[in-house]
């Protein structure tokens, strides 16, 4: 089963602080309610960044033959999200940090389907005598670095979506924030803080995670999904322009991401998910094969989970200000998914 991998991924999965929502309700501007049907395939540009979990899009031609993908790459998923802002891509994969900054700033995006979500790993230094998921033992080890003047230090990409979920998992586990000292390190300068001990753990993402085991830089502690975004990562995104002039592409793109992401759990999907992250990448099989465990595929959009991560926002000064509940709804459309799997608003984003 899925659950996802190098350094040359920088910022992939999430946004920086600078730069770094699922309505309840499909009454934001919706695609056409007939079922998509195609004479000749559809001509879409689709983009993501080329993170492990991203690359789940490049696949998107595999599984529809009503659409003739031609597919990009960018550095990143602030450059994603520009591209389809301004329509140099007709849908794009970036994540839920990215979203919740549009809908602070008016970014004319929306969301139309969930995509790969999980990839996360909170790790610990290889000289870190705690076992994994023991927070008690965790909790003693933040407390006793207090009392000798000197904070634990985490590593953390400030606004990614792993920022997010290290700063609402604490708390839930008895770390205030205030104990800790976290720092800002991209992705890919993780391995070599946990591996020199600058830091003493850093909250991961695949495939900088499955490297880090494999090259015995660091151990893995735990997963940060207990916390109220769960495992929330990546989301499938349109421009609104495209999304109200473009109906019948719009559902067709999210009839093939409900095939796609039963097509990933797969043996046929999952060797082509592989190979993707290995050509996009560069990363050996035993590297992608480590990382691609850890993702889930999922077309779901929990709008209580992307309220959650708001909220962290804008808490922790990653937004200016608060964003409504109604503000996010208009950032979704479950609409076309309604289309394409025939169950309810309340189902796609519950």
């Amino acid at each position: 089963m899925l659950k996802m991998s190098h350094l040359k991924i920088a910022a992939v999965l999430g946004f920086s602080a600078t730069l770094s929502a699922c309505g309840a309700t499909s009454q934001s501007t919706s695609a056409s309610s007939s079922s998509p049907v195609s004479t000749a395939p559809i001509d879409v540009t689709v983009g993501s960044p080329s993170c492990a979990q991203c690359l789940a899009m490049s696949l998107l031609g595999n599984v529809d033959p009503n659409l003739h993908v031609t597919y990009e790459q960018f550095a990143n998923a602030p450059d994603a999200t520009t591209a389809v802002a301004a329509g140099k891509v007709d849908v794009a994969q970036i994540v839920y940090t990215g979203l919740v900054s549009a809908a602070s700033t008016g970014l004319p995006i929306v969301a139309i389907s969930g995509e790969v979500n999980g990839g996360s790993d909170l790790m610990v230094g290889p000289d870190v005598n705690v076992k994994p998921s023991d927070w008690t033992a965790l909790k003693h080890l933040v407390t006793s670095d207090a009392a000798a003047g000197h904070k634990f230090t985490i590593a953390s990409y400030f606004g990614t979506v792993q920022d997010i979920e290290l700063r609402l998992e604490l708390p839930l586990k008895g770390i205030p924030l205030n104990e800790v000292n976290i720092v800002n390190v991209p992705y890919p300068a993780m391995g070599a803080a946990l591996e020199s001990g600058s830091v003493s753990a850093a909250a991961e993402v695949q495939p900088f995670a499955a490297y880090i085991l494999q090259n015995h830089l660091g151990k893995h502690f735990a997963y940060p999904y207990d916390q109220p975004a769960g495992d929330l990562t990546n989301v499938v995104v349109v421009s609104k322009s495209f999304l109200s002039s473009n109906p019948k592409a719009v559902n067709e793109i999210a009839s093939a991401m409900s095939k796609l992401i039963p097509y990933l759990h797969t043996p046929r999907g999952e060797k082509a998910y592989a190979t993707a992250v290995e050509k996009y990448d560069n990363q050996p099989a035993s590297v992608v094969n480590a990382a691609l465990k850890t993702v889930s595929p999922d077309v779901l959009m929990p709008f209580n989970k992307i309220q959650a991560i708001a909220s962290a926002m804008y808490k922790d000064g990653l937004i200016s200000s608060p964003v409504t509940s109604s503000s996010l709804k208009s950032m979704v459309d479950y609409h076309p998914l309604e289309v394409a799997t025939g169950k309810s608003s309340s189902a796609l984003g519950s």
